[in-house]
């Protein structure tokens, strides 16, 4: 799945202006949604006392982390290539899903992100108030 989610990434980035550069911002860019994840979940983890949320440190460390591993992942011994490879002959309906799965992906980073950040600054409450 992780290579998927890079494939559809790299894809991304090659309809952008900076299409010599999608190799590298398809990584990128997915490095950044996965930390999102892992701040999400941080964060959730948090509101039940678990582990403190990180400072900007461990946040630069989560990111840098994230991008070195994913780097060595797909640029060790060109690996990109064989995953560019296996997923570039989806036909149309292939490709639209694939679209479709990205996007809802990154969506629904985003809006947990959002709802866990308001969450936890208290800015919106999830409990329900029972009619008397």
């Amino acid at each position: 799945m992780i290579d998927y989610f890079y494939y559809r990434f790299y894809k991304l980035w090659l309809h952008s202006s900076l299409a010599e550069g999608a190799v590298f911002m398809g990584m990128l860019m997915f490095s950044v949604i996965l930390s999102t994840n892992v701040l999400t979940v941080w964060g959730i983890l948090t509101q039940y006392g678990i582990i403190e949320y990180p400072s900007d440190n461990q946040y630069y460390i989560i990111e840098g982390g994230l991008i070195v591993l994913l780097s060595g992942r797909f640029f060790f011994k060109k690996r990109y290539r064989r995953i560019i490879t296996k997923y570039d002959d989806e036909n149309t309906v292939q490709n639209k899903a694939g679209a479709w799965m990205l996007t809802t992906y990154i969506l629904v980073t985003l809006i947990g992100f959002f709802i866990e950040a308001l969450y936890r600054q208290g800015e919106i409450s999830l409990t329900i108030n029972e009619a008397e």
